[in-house]
């Protein structure tokens, strides 16, 4: 894909934010949403369905008030993707029942999947997410990390309703601000996940609030903005966005005003991504993701201490 991409409605560049609803609660994400709605900046939020079994915290659409927080949300004009059921690990018919509720819930089932941290029904995670030589390398580096939810003999198994629902996975994350400069293939189909996936996507990391103010320093907008590029930040807003008293941090909220104050498009991801998928070539390549592979690595090697995703 080339660098420069004609944006609708004449715009310079396109931004958006993929929330990982990790440590989120109605009272430490809401003055987040709401800033982002008054700058007409909107983005991804997802979710879980189910309350936590391990140690990762946060409300889920179980608890009446978040799922009140998060319908409002998606009538706004926020896009609210799937977490996975909740964190410690959900089989096959509860994946399933979450995926009903979602759709109870919003009306519609989730577009956009993001698999959560050590779930045994991840799909196509752990080292495999990565191409065969990275995958021995990072299951020596974890070997704890199990992810069956693309195996069907497998009790956390639902593929198969991946591959109907979803369109959009998130894998790898890079520091690039542009993200197409770091991968200029996405969304794409990833060689060997074709069975019980469809299209994945790289994104920029902008993990917690200090590495999120990073990536979207002035200098970095202004070298997006210049390369009429698109930015699509994964992050957690549940961690530091908001102090204990409820108050948004201050550098977050000049980092959105000079954002806004640009001349970008600023959708949901899978708007984002729907617009940029005819412009590539989706059909899986080896190659590419060994390309992305070692880059992953090279950046997580150097920022490891930081880089938790």
């Amino acid at each position: 894909m080339a660098n420069k991409i004609k944006w609708p409605q004449g715009k310079t560049f396109a931004f958006t934010v993929v929330d990982d609803t990790d440590g989120a609660t109605v009272e430490n994400v809401r003055p987040v949403y709401q800033y982002l709605f008054e700058k007409g900046i909107f983005t991804t939020k997802t979710v879980w369905v189910y309350p936590s079994r391990d140690h990762y915290q946060g409300e889920s659409l179980s608890d009446e008030g978040y799922r009140h927080f998060v319908q409002d949300l998606s009538k706004k004009g926020f896009e609210i993707g799937f977490h996975n059921a909740g964190s410690g690990g959900f089989t096959r018919d509860e994946t399933l029942a979450a995926l009903e509720f979602f759709k109870e819930t919003l009306g519609f089932y989730p577009k956009l999947h993001i698999n959560h941290g050590e779930n045994e029904e991840n799909l196509y995670w752990g080292s495999k997410r990565f191409s065969p030589l990275f995958q021995k390398l990072y299951g020596r580096f974890k070997p704890t990390v199990h992810s069956r939810g693309d195996e069907k003999d497998s009790p956390y198994f639902w593929g198969d309703k991946a591959k109907e629902h979803i369109t959009y996975i998130r894998n790898r994350v890079f520091r690039q601000v542009n993200t197409l400069q770091a991968d200029n293939r996405f969304p794409t189909r990833e060689y060997g996940k074709d069975t019980y996936s469809n299209l994945w996507f790289s994104s920029s990391d902008g993990l917690r609030l200090s590495t999120f103010l990073s990536l979207l320093s002035k200098k970095n907008l202004d070298t997006l903005e210049k390369e009429g590029g698109v930015c699509i930040v994964y992050t957690h807003f549940g961690y530091d966005f908001v102090d204990e008293e409820g108050h948004l941090n201050q550098g977050f909220k000049d980092t959105i005003d000079d954002l806004s104050a640009r001349n970008g498009w600023f959708v949901p991801a899978s708007e984002l991504l729907d617009f940029l998928q005819p412009r590539v070539d989706t059909s899986p390549s080896r190659f590419h993701a060994w390309k992305l592979d070692v880059k992953w690595l090279f950046q997580r090697a150097i920022h490891w201490p930081r880089s938790k995703e």
